[in-house]
């Protein structure tokens, strides 16, 4: 879902500071009237643009003595914008932060952490999926700074008519990786307009998300448990990169391969490839607007296929984080309160297709009934997390960076030449965990 930028790690001295705690709890209705900024990253079209005007209309409704002003900001602008924003004092009150971030601007003391009286406001860890959960605070830290608002749960979406056309049933067809190759060998195989797999790779970062779930059920990780050391070089990380590389090679549409990973759904709908890797907002998106080619002969779901070590699916998504430099911490606190609550998780997760990490937020929506988000159900329970650690960022483009030569290669490369190119990133990761005070986060 998420498209980082590229920028330089910032190094700072010092731990994540505490922030200031409110002398009472949230913002009385006879306070006087206050305008709170909100940063929100959108991941598609004008779906979730129209989910927060809606939910900031709600919350006034209840708090009329607090305005909410949404401030769009695209993702590739998001890092350096909250960066600036943390050090210079001038920012939102209440932003949306990636998970993967969460860690970084921790240890820079940007984010106010959230009092214990406010985490029982809002229910307490127990209230959130606990993947999610892991993501609200830095690694070892006993400080929440960031409370779960998204989860981004990734499963397969495929194209019914092209299943039915090469003859395969979808009931075993993505079961495993070895039926998952056989299936999209059959669709190629078959002679078909449509290739079988839409899958970007100019977005490095979202394919990322991509591999990781292969490396996960292949028994491996992408760090070791204290977060300090690569474990990409080590056999099991590379035989699920080379099955992923080679998936890419032999059936990768060539009109999705040069595109970025949030192009991707849309390229899908309008007819491009018959398999690919995406969120359930891709599936809020296809059921809003269903007539494009590529969805009006029949699309479903299915969970990631599973490998030796089990099913395994990337959980990601957003938090929402208060400012250490916010103007109105106890009237931003309101306003997480209020999207971290079951009736706007709720509304929310209808209108924008994101998963609520509320779990009791799921009950009654079409997300807990609607077939087309079946397999998001099902890969909610198997969904991992990366480490929140503060480095988390500067890995990712470490990753980013020496993967791009996986996808310049014309054809399957060999297992030694998957093998040299994790070696090299292994060290290079690991040069980068070195630095204490590394987050990836630049100005």
């Amino acid at each position: 879902m998420m498209a980082f930028a590229a920028v330089a790690a910032l190094s700072m001295t010092g731990c994540a500071a505490v922030g200031t705690a409110p002398a009472t709890l949230g913002y009385a209705a006879d306070r006087p009237p206050v305008t709170i900024d909100f940063w929100y990253m959108p991941a598609g079209g004008p779906i979730q643009d129209q989910a927060v005007i809606k939910e900031t209309q709600e919350f006034h409704a209840a708090h009329p003595n607090i305005t909410v002003n949404p401030v769009r900001v695209s993702w590739d602008d998001a890092l350096t914008r909250i960066s600036t924003a943390s050090t210079s004092g001038e920012g939102p009150d209440v932003t949306q932060l990636g998970t993967t971030w969460v860690g970084g601007f921790s240890a820079l003391g940007a984010l106010r952490p959230y009092t214990a009286a406010e985490i029982a406001a809002v229910g307490g860890q127990d209230a959130f999926a606990a993947a999610s959960w892991s993501s609200s605070h830095r690694a070892g830290s006993a400080e929440i700074t960031a409370l779960p608002w998204l989860v981004d749960a990734r499963a397969l979406l495929y194209r019914t008519d092209v299943l039915a056309q090469a003859g395969i049933d979808p009931s075993t067809a993505f079961a495993t990786w070895e039926s998952f190759e056989a299936t999209l060998k059959k669709i190629k195989d078959s002679g078909g307009p449509v290739q079988p797999l839409a899958i970007g790779t100019q977005n490095t970062f979202g394919t990322i998300h991509n591999i990781a779930p292969f490396i996960w059920s292949a028994g491996g990780d992408l760090l070791d448990e204290s977060g300090t050391r690569s474990r990409l070089a080590e056999p099991a990380a590379v035989d699920a990169v080379s099955y992923y590389q080679r998936l890419v090679a032999l059936y990768d549409d060539p009109k999705a391969m040069p595109l970025s990973s949030v192009d991707i759904p849309a390229a899908f709908a309008a007819g491009t490839g018959a398999v690919t890797i995406d969120s359930s907002q891709a599936v809020a998106d296809f059921l809003d607007d269903p007539d494009r080619a590529g969805l009006k002969a029949g699309w479903a779901t299915a969970p990631m296929p599973a490998g030796k070590n089990g099913r395994f699916g990337f959980l990601g998504g957003s938090n929402l984080a208060i400012l250490k430099h916010a103007k109105h911490p106890q009237a931003a606190f309101e306003w997480v309160r209020f999207l971290t609550g079951k009736q706007s998780q709720q509304r929310y997760a209808v209108n924008s297709g994101f998963w609520p990490p509320r779990t009791e937020a799921v009950a009654g929506t079409r997300l807990a009934t609607d077939p087309a988000y079946d397999a998001f159900r099902e890969m909610i329970d198997h969904g991992r997390t990366y480490p929140s650690v503060p480095a988390w960022i500067t890995v990712e483009t470490v990753i980013a960076k020496d993967f791009a030569e996986l996808w310049r290669a014309p054809g399957a490369l060999s297992r030694e030449r998957v093998q040299a190119i994790l070696t090299r990133t292994t060290a290079d990761i690991d040069t980068a965990l070195q630095d204490k005070n590394a987050t990836g986060i630049g100005r």
